[in-house]
């Protein structure tokens, strides 16, 4: 097995991809006030990079799945404790902040009297509680992101990866270790193929699109087997790279919004997986370490920034709060999100520790 440092150009893209999240909200916003005092040439810019917020999200996935994989690497699932162990960790990691952010839409929306949208009522955040919201684009969803907290839709996919992602690598290490990366990755894009008709024909269930997302997240975890076994998969790379590539040139012809953002993650997970490789040659030090100066701190921040800062423009679009006076909020709240997510790593919930850590301390006598 192989030893390595933290790869912090991991949080820095973590912070570049949370600012482009960031961005295109206030973009969006605040769009007549951009397109009134710009040229046209600089507003196409403006709009273009404020486009580019799902493919900010999938990186998140990306990073997510990448993360995962160094981890297991040095601390196996192969043992009840162990698998207690990464359950523990992954909902200590994502809850605190995620019920802030809830509780924070509804403060927004007492404060500015919107409680009475659908967006507040029980059912929705019952929904929210037990991740079950998907984006409210989706006209089939069972609930949607509480409180007009729209980037709370990416947080159920990434639940659903971190609770998939043991059945995935235990059935895998039982049954199919030894069958061919290709063979495995065909049958499960069948699978999702599967899921994404049947959403589509039959019934809408909010888990089989996020099994259509977990094929993103699954890419970046293979891309990890470099960094922990020297385990390179580069014609797999650049194959998923074509695909997605052609995908994004094609996108008018095809017949789902799911399969065409399936192409962009393996486009982009190829332009990952060879970033990674380019990152990790002495000679881009210097690029690495300019990069992780202006970005990283931010990437430590970067799930509380996600998370939290749409009540907050809401609350200044309803508001009618001068476009400057949000953009001087803006390093505040930074700050902010960075010293709240490092604080809340550290916080002792004891639900989890009534559930994790005790079953832990008894496997330990």
């Amino acid at each position: 097995m192989r030893i390595y440092s933290r790869i912090k150009i991991l949080d820095s893209i973590r912070g570049i991809a949370a600012l482009v999240v960031l961005y295109h909200h206030i973009f969006k916003l605040n769009k007549k006030i951009f397109q009134n005092n710009l040229t046209s040439t600089w507003f196409d810019i403006f709009d273009y990079v404020s486009s580019l917020n799902k493919e900010a999200v999938l990186l998140f996935f990306i990073i997510s799945g990448f993360s995962i994989g160094l981890s297991v690497s040095k601390r196996p699932i192969n043992t009840k404790k162990s698998l207690n162990t990464y359950i523990y960790k992954r909902l200590k990691r994502i809850l605190p902040i995620y019920w802030i952010s809830i509780a924070l839409a509804f403060v927004i929306g007492f404060v500015l009297n919107i409680l009475y949208l659908k967006d507040f009522n029980i059912i929705n955040f019952i929904g929210n509680l037990f991740f079950l919201q998907t984006s409210a684009s989706i006209a089939e969803s069972w609930v949607v992101p509480y409180g007009l907290n729209g980037p709370l839709w990416s947080l159920a996919f990434e639940m659903f990866f971190y609770l998939a992602f043991p059945i995935a690598y235990i059935l895998n290490k039982k049954y199919l270790l030894k069958t061919n990366l290709n063979v495995k990755y065909i049958v499960f894009i069948f699978i999702i193929l599967i899921g994404i008709i049947f959403n589509k024909k039959i019934f809408f269930v909010p888990y089989f699109l996020f099994l259509a997302g977990f094929i993103t997240w699954i890419q970046g975890y293979i891309s990890s087997k470099y960094f922990t076994l020297w385990q390179k998969n580069n014609l797999f790379f650049i194959t998923n790279f074509m695909i997605g590539l052609m995908s994004i040139i094609f996108h008018n012809y095809i017949p789902s919004d799911t399969l065409l953002v399936i192409g962009k993650g393996m486009f982009l997970n190829g332009i990952f997986y060879f970033s990674m490789l380019f990152f990790e040659n002495k000679n881009f030090d210097k690029t690495q370490n300019i990069i992780n100066k202006l970005f990283f701190k931010i990437g430590e921040g970067s799930y509380a920034i996600y998370a939290l800062h749409y009540p907050f423009l809401i609350f200044f679009e309803m508001k009618k709060i001068d476009l400057m006076y949000q953009l001087l909020f803006i390093p505040p709240f930074i700050v902010v999100c960075y010293f709240l997510e490092k604080r809340s790593i550290q916080w002792k919930l004891k639900f989890l520790e009534l559930n994790y850590l005790k079953p832990l301390q008894l496997l330990k006598k």
